[in-house]
């Protein structure tokens, strides 16, 4: 399971280095998660660990969205002054 882990997190980061060296206009995570789709496309099936893993996460997706849950809240004064340059 932590190599599952640790899988995603190098995707992720390999996402953000080619993103950054070719400097493309999109999220380094995006990215990556294309690169684990062509590694999947190409595998030809999901591993058993990396299912667990991602189901894990789905299972408990709710808890990483607390921090911009926050943030949101921290800065609503300024969202709210702001609505076009947000658009």
């Amino acid at each position: 399971m932590l190599t599952a882990f640790t899988a995603l997190l190098v995707c992720q980061l390999s996402g953000e280095v080619v993103v950054r060296a070719l400097d493309l206009p999109i999220p380094g995570p995006v990215a990556g998660m294309a690169l684990l789709f062509a590694v999947l496309v190409i595998h030809g099936e999901v591993p058993d660990a990396l299912d667990r893993v991602g189901r894990t996460l789905l299972a408990h997706l709710s808890l990483l969205f607390v921090p911009a849950g926050v943030g949101v809240i921290t800065h609503l004064g300024r969202i709210s002054a702001e609505p076009w340059a947000l658009l």
